[in-house]
């Protein structure tokens, strides 16, 4: 026992000495406490700020671009902030790692399964067979854009039927419905009716939601201190995470298992060397990369629209800007198409302006240094974790002018024509950027263009004005609002 005992007290000892005798060449940031690091000092920063994103600005301003934090027994988090440091670090191929803690091995059976959380060879194949199933199934292509389009006149006209005697409506929910059902494609390869009460389509809507509320950017205090799940199951939220990868998991495999004979033949084309050497069922790693796919693809492109409305509901000469644009261009009884986004550029410019204000993916996925590496000058072993703040990006003063302020005009050039801004990345950078970036904006400008084009979206009168900074989280969700829907016309 008493050996025991000595070993402890000797890796606890060692821990304390890492934590405080830290590299040279370590990043900067606060000192921090014994065994817990920096735990202490973020939920500090979080309270004064509100947001985490808020609380790498705040850490950024005062140590500088690159960051360097502690978290219990975790690797170190490394926050980098700034348009320079943030590019090359997205650019850097021994930064595409994904980190390998207790809780993203145990959101895919506890081994690395799907493409949002696998890196090396494993995310390579993955990543070639999710943009060949993406292709066999049509999506980025215009042959998809009907498909599109006839969800956004569904949900306009489903949204017009509800609100044609001027009330309150949660339209969050009939949004969600109308993206998920979009995707629903690759996992059941048929859609649901629009406005049409469906148990499968409302549990779809309750799984992504679990799956986003699962996330944490660092992976929280089960991969800080991951022996806490035996101890404390419930005040860790143990036992909370497992209940819904059960629930969210079960729900795959009910579902999803219809999606895997049209993949076969993908497989073969993809890296059928690979596959043979799975330890694990093909149809295991199918599911957990449909799950990924699925979770991706609709909450943030869902949280985004609802943002574009909250803005437009609290600036209302924006909306009749961006309606005027839309009837000179388009008229009041064509439908937009997609050959229509060039030709609309205000409602880009209200898109991208509202993207990067809301900030809906305010930092990256976490990567991980796949071996020792520096960036800045600062030294970064390998399995460091990694943190892009696109938000440091986002409100860069120098860059924007003012930043804080909602004005698409700053996209919109002398002659009337959109700016395409670098400094916008909300689809990330590198190989690791989002690869539902062109199905995403496609969707967010078809929605709108229709919605707006026959609706006109307001507060209900004496509502106060909703603080826009929306609701913190890994996907920062839209303020929550009764709003009143009218018809043009």
């Amino acid at each position: 026992m008493w050996f025991e005992i000595a070993c402890l007290v000797i890796v606890l000892m060692i821990k304390i000495l890492l934590d405080y005798g830290r590299l040279q060449k370590f990043p900067p940031g606060p000192r921090g406490l014994p065994f817990v690091g920096n735990m202490f000092d973020i939920a500090k920063l979080v309270k004064e700020t509100k947001f985490y994103s808020n609380a790498w600005c705040r850490l950024a301003e005062r140590y500088g671009p690159v960051v360097g934090l502690r978290l219990g027994f975790d690797e170190p988090l490394i926050i980098v902030s700034g348009k320079p440091a943030i590019t090359e670090m997205l650019n850097r191929p021994e930064f595409d790692g994904r980190p390998d803690g207790f809780m993203y091995r145990y959101r895919s059976g506890g081994i690395r399964q799907g493409i949002l959380f696998t890196d090396t060879d494993v995310w390579h194949s993955q990543r070639r067979f999710s943009l060949k199933t993406l292709k066999q199934f049509g999506f980025g292509k215009r042959s998809t854009e009907h498909i599109l389009q006839n969800d956004a006149i569904t949900l306009t006209n489903v949204i017009m039927e509800l609100t044609k005697n001027g009330g309150i409506t949660n339209i969050r929910s009939i949004i969600s419905a109308a993206i998920v059902s979009n995707l629903w494609l690759l996992i059941d390869g048929t859609k649901f009716d629009i406005g049409t009460e469906n148990s499968n389509l409302n549990e779809a809507i309750h799984i992504v939601k679990d799956l986003i509320r699962s996330g944490n950017v660092s992976g929280g205090i089960l991969n800080q201190f991951p022996f806490l799940r035996h101890l404390f199951p419930n005040l860790t939220g143990f036992s909370i995470f497992v209940e819904r990868q059960k629930r969210v998991n079960g729900f795959f495999k009910r579902f999803g298992m219809k999606l895997v004979p049209c993949c076969i033949q993908i497989v073969c084309c993809t890296n059928i060397l690979y596959w043979d050497k799975l330890t694990t069922p093909a149809e295991d790693q199918l599911l957990y990369l449909v799950k990924d796919l699925f979770s991706a693809g609709v909450d943030t492109t869902d949280n985004v629209i609802g943002f574009v409305i909250a803005f437009l509901v609290v600036h209302q000469d924006v909306q009749d800007k961006v309606y005027a644009e839309i009837c000179r261009v388009i008229g009041k009884d064509d439908y937009p198409t997609l050959d229509d986004k060039d030709r609309l550029p205000y409602l880009k410019a209200v898109v991208i302006e509202v993207l990067r204000l809301a900030n809906v993916g305010p930092t990256s996925i976490p990567h991980r240094a796949i071996t020792d590496s520096n960036l800045l000058g600062y030294e970064i072993k390998k399995n460091y974790t990694l943190l892009a703040n696109f938000k440091s990006v986002h409100m860069d003063k120098e860059h924007w002018g003012d930043p804080e302020v909602f004005r698409p005009e700053r996209f919109i050039d002398e002659k009337g024509e959109f700016i395409n801004d670098s400094w916008i990345l909300s689809f990330g950078l590198g190989r690791r950027k989002c690869l539902g970036e062109t199905l995403a904006k496609n969707t967010i400008f078809l929605f709108m263009a229709c919605l707006l084009q026959k609706l006109r979206f307001m507060l209900p009168s004496n509502h106060p004005t909703p603080c826009l900074q929306g609701v913190d989280g890994f996907i920062v969700g839209p303020p929550m609002m009764d709003i009143i829907v009218v018809r043009r016309y």
